[in-house]
Formats: C-alpha cells, structure tokens, sequence
C-alpha cells in the first residue's frame, strides 16, 4: 500500500469529533437554525445581527466540508466484532455539508422577503426537501462494510449487498487518489442484491476512507477466500493491515498508475 500516508491533526481530531458526535452535532445545528430564522423576524436590528451569525455558521460548516474532502483520509476501518464487520466511519464532509445547507436554509429563509410567484414559491419547498435528505443521510451515515459473505453499502435511501463470489478476480483495481467512488466489477452480477433507492448502482461511496485501502481490502478477500470467515475480528484485521502493508514480491495488482 505504497503512498497512502495519515498524519493526524488538529483537523483530523476535529473531523473525528465530528463523525462521532454527528447525531447530537445535526440535532443543535438544526434548533440552531429554526432559533436564529423565528429571531430574525421579530426585528430588524435582530434581523441584522442573526443574519450575520447565520452567515459565518454557514460559511464555518462549508469550509469544513470542504477541508474534509480534500484531507487525506484514513487508512483504516472500523472493526466491529459484535456484527462480524469492517466498515468505513461516516462521513465528515457529508456531516459538515447537512449542517451548512441547514444553516444556508435558515438563511434564506428567515429574511421574510421570499415573497411572490415562480422560483420563490418553490425555492423554500426545496430548500426544505433537500435539508431533510442531507439530514437524514448524515443522522445515519453512508457505511461501506465488509462481512464474512460479502460487501455491504447502506444509506437512508436503500442498500446493496455483493456477495464475495460476484466479485471478479483481481478486482477492484486501485481508483484515483482522490476518487469519491470505486467501480466494483461483477463476475457473477445475478448474485447482487439491492433494497430501495442506491443511485450508485455498482460503485461504493468512499469519500470516508483512502481509494486506495479500500480497493486492496475488497480485492484481498476476493482472492484469499480463506480468510473471508474471520472479518470483523480484532486479529484478523491486525493481520489484514499486515498483508496489505508488507513490500509486494512483485508489481500490485490494479494498481492504476
């Protein structure tokens, strides 16, 4: 796994704190917003000084949103004995993402001047619709996972579940470094289970984790089936982490150069 490198920070805690407290975090974020769009109608002069704190919370949460998704992310997965799984942590751009467009809402909406016919008659229905989805998706999380029978990715829309066997041999390859997405190529597609809505249909959402790690875990235990019964244990994955960071005898498979 040459070239992955993660180097813990003062913002890599911050994007820590906020995965782990995401739920708490969306909750005050969201009476935040409704607090500060009800006080800015009851007067001007509170219309001025909620709208600017409105403002620098919205700008505040996009800036981390966007620093979350330009952060090396970690080379590492959740383990996760008590149901037998590895699995990427959520995410922190996406949590960060909720909270902004929640606030940029409050921003617009509580100005009381989205008056009239057309585009701002609908402008707060969607603004609505799409807090709504963005809160709903960082209250539960984009999870990939890695069981003994496959691979899992869930969200609040649906889910899809790729038995071990679909996979084809030797893939997936290795993405670009910064890739927010990884093809999976099916050998055996009929295998393949999907539930509701997945917009990503054979690609896995892994803006939480490095393309890179992922890529080489989900081919490892394509092509070590043997291996496959013990994911989720604490030894199997220390054992994981060794196989994948040992010098290769030769050239890495699906390494996309």
């Amino acid at each position: 796994m040459d070239e992955i490198d993660y180097a813990p920070g003062m913002l890599a805690a911050i994007f820590a704190v906020t995965v782990r407290y995401r739920r708490p975090i969306l909750a005050v974020a969201l009476v935040l917003a409704v607090i500060l769009a009800v006080g800015r109608r009851l007067s001007p002069w509170l219309d001025l000084i909620l709208g600017n704190a409105t403002f620098l919370a919205t700008l505040l949460a996009y800036s981390l949103a966007a620093l979350a998704w330009r952060r090396t992310r970690p080379a590492a997965l959740l383990v996760k004995p008590e149901v037998r799984a590895f699995a990427t942590e959520p995410s922190a751009s996406q949590i960060s993402m909720a909270v902004g467009l929640t606030f940029l809402a409050s921003l617009m909406l509580g100005t009381g001047h989205l008056t009239g016919v057309g585009l701002f008659m609908v402008l707060p229905f969607l603004l609505l619709v799409g807090v709504g989805l963005h809160l709903a998706a960082g209250w539960r999380g984009v999870l990939v996972e890695l069981r003994p029978y496959g691979v899992c990715q869930r969200d609040f829309t649906g889910s899809l579940t790729v038995p071990w066997e679909a996979l084809a041999p030797g893939r997936p390859s290795r993405p670009a470094v910064n890739a927010a997405t990884l093809a999976l190529t099916y050998a055996q597609p009929e295998l393949v289970r999907r539930r509701g809505i997945l917009p990503l249909g054979r690609r896995l959402r892994i803006d939480n984790v490095h393309p890179w790690f992922i890529a080489d875990t989900i081919r490892y235990y394509v092509d070590h089936p043997q291996h496959r019964a013990a994911i989720g244990e604490p030894a199997e994955y220390q054992r994981l982490w060794h196989a994948l960071t040992s010098p290769p005898a030769g050239p890495v498979p699906g390494h996309a150069s």
